[in-house]
């Protein structure tokens, strides 16, 4: 369907169905360094598709990734965040920002789950309109 073509509804549901795809996996980063981040949007058979390209050559970093299915939770971090006292506070403030993020994402299904009820209601109210007319 084109652009143009949509519904208003057809729109809504497309965005959330797209940020629906985007919450398996919460990744968050903190690096400390030569840090490289790019990002883009590709149109690819009418859906519009974000590219982020991230370089962190020379750089001391933690990653931390949860998988929102599974639950799993990984963190992998240079050594110095470990040693170093002075990336303690890097380190904890990383592992705060990791809790709120988890805490953002909880809050965001909640309010998509919402989203969609409302949107099922509305089609079904829709579908019993519809059969009620001759």
């Amino acid at each position: 369907m084109a652009e143009e073509t949509k519904s208003s509804f057809d729109k809504l549901y497309e965005k959330i169905e797209n940020a629906v795809s985007d919450l398996t996996t919460l990744k968050v980063i903190t690096a400390v360094g030569d840090v490289d981040v790019s990002q883009t949007a590709v149109d690819q058979n009418g859906k519009k598709q974000t590219t982020r390209g991230e370089t962190y050559q020379n750089a001391k970093a933690i990653l931390s990734t949860i998988d929102l299915i599974d639950g799993d939770i990984s963190t992998v971090m240079d050594e110095a965040f470990v040693n170093d006292p002075a990336y303690a506070s890097i380190r904890d403030e990383h592992l705060n920002r990791l809790q709120n993020a988890q805490d953002i994402v909880d809050k965001n299904i909640k309010t998509l789950l919402g989203m969609v009820k409302t949107v099922g209601d509305i089609l079904k109210e829709i579908n019993t309109q519809k059969a009620s007319q001759p």
